[in-house]
């Protein structure tokens, strides 16, 4: 259910949330089983912003949790 929502939200801006902390913002343009892929993205914190090169894979297994960004 939830890849089926997530699907119906693809090229939306979500912060994504890693268990360990960090987190990074952009544009959800793919999803599978085991992969998010975010384009425009940024690492952020509560300080910075740094711009990713490229596309960003992330491992579901290490997302804590998304939200849309405000």
């Amino acid at each position: 259910m939830a890849d089926r929502i997530l699907k119906r939200l693809l090229r939306e801006e979500f912060l994504v949330t890693l268990a360990t902390g960090e987190a990074f913002q952009g544009l959800l343009v793919e999803l599978d089983e085991r992969t998010l892929r975010l384009t425009n993205a940024s690492a952020v914190s509560k300080t910075s912003r740094v711009e990713v090169v490229g596309d960003l894979y992330i491992p579901r297994a290490d997302v804590l949790y998304l939200q849309k960004p405000r």
